[in-house]
């Protein structure tokens, strides 16, 4: 069962009732929380979580025993063409992700994934507000980790919650930009399209904006290899694209910290798999969790969104424009962090640093 906090309405909804804010106090209950399930729900949860942290080793792993088959075993041998069929096929199938995203996160499995991370999310704009605004967003998520199980449970919430979610047309409504890589790995790309995943190009993500809103991990890979149990870091110093395209495409910037990210999963952070990693923008780095296997720990997963930060449209902003407003954005993640890391237990005692 989902639980929700009611949030009480003085009029209807409309552009000019979701002001800005920088809010002092964290909320006092969970806007969506997973606090109840059985041994059997954390159970089939686990299960269907760990399909996605395996897809990156099992991806990689097949297409590299499919090439040394085709040189040891010769290209019309019997177990080269069984290692290809499935690639190929994965391959010249269109992306289909986003059609099917309502039947695969709408299962009963998938929807046991919050379960097991008894997840909760603290909303300061909710699903429900940012639709009625009619407005465009770019969802400033942070930190990337491994793979975003935050970013999972909060899509999977968001779809199955008929009342206040964005409902199962999530996908489209607020696709994921990722690395181009993603779009055409095989299986990897069939796995992870059930996100609506986009490019995450420039021009891609502008296109985007005059149609709707996107989720964007703007820190990428390169934040897993530098948080430690008693820090996390995000790289956003010099990442100040994001703003520059808010305020050109007259769409808003909506701070969100993801606590867990960094604990479900475990990586090697040295090295040339680590290298290549942030090269790629796509964890193909050695990575543990439960049982030291690539799947996920069972760690508390809380989800903190902030409001929207309240950007002019400006056509032609100025590097001044730009600097102002990716301070302020700064600042709002900082006192987001502040606010909520209290409810997670791992993050009780960490710091945010930004790079």
């Amino acid at each position: 069962r989902i639980r929700r906090r009611s949030i009480a309405r003085t009029g209807p909804l409309s552009p000019l009732s979701l002001a800005p804010a920088m809010s002092s106090k964290a909320l006092d209950q969970p806007t969506r929380s997973f606090p109840v399930s059985t041994s059997a729900e954390r159970a089939a949860g686990f299960l269907a979580a760990s399909v996605f942290s395996l897809v990156y080793v099992v991806a990689p792993v097949w297409l590299l025993a499919a090439l040394v088959s085709v040189f040891a075993s010769g290209l019309t041998s019997l177990s080269t063409l069984l290692l290809w069929a499935p690639l190929l096929v994965s391959a010249l199938l269109p992306d289909t992700g986003g059609s099917i995203s309502p039947i695969v996160l709408c299962s009963w499995p998938v929807r046991q994934i919050p379960k097991y991370f008894r997840y909760e999310e603290f909303h300061e704009a909710t699903d429900r507000e940012l639709r009625a605004t009619g407005k465009s967003y770019v969802v400033g998520a942070h930190p990337h980790g491994v793979f975003s199980f935050v970013g999972v449970c909060a899509a999977i919430a968001s779809m199955n919650d008929a009342e206040g979610g964005f409902g199962p047309r999530l996908a489209q409504h607020v696709p994921t930009a990722a690395a181009s890589v993603l779009k055409v790995f095989p299986l990897l790309k069939d796995v992870l399209g059930v996100f609506g995943v986009i490019p995450a190009d420039g021009k891609t993500l502008a296109r985007r904006l005059q149609k709707g809103s996107f989720v964007l991990y703007i820190g990428g890979m390169a934040e897993l290899f530098r948080s430690s149990p008693r820090r996390e870091t995000v790289f956003l110093q010099g990442r100040k694209g994001f703003i520059k395209l808010a305020l050109k495409s007259g769409a808003d910037v909506v701070p969100v910290y993801l606590f867990g990210n960094t604990t479900v999963l475990k990586a090697l952070t040295w090295g040339p798999l680590a290298d290549l990693s942030r090269k790629l923008g796509v964890s193909v780095t050695l990575f543990w969790g439960r049982f030291a296997l690539p799947v996920p720990k069972e760690v508390r997963l809380t989800y903190a969104r902030g409001r929207p930060l309240g950007l002019p449209h400006i056509a032609e902003p100025s590097q001044a424009d730009i600097d102002h407003w990716h301070a302020k954005y700064c600042e709002a993640l900082l006192q987001l962090f502040d606010r909520y890391k209290g409810t997670n237990p791992d993050y009780k005692h960490k710091t945010l640093a930004i790079e």
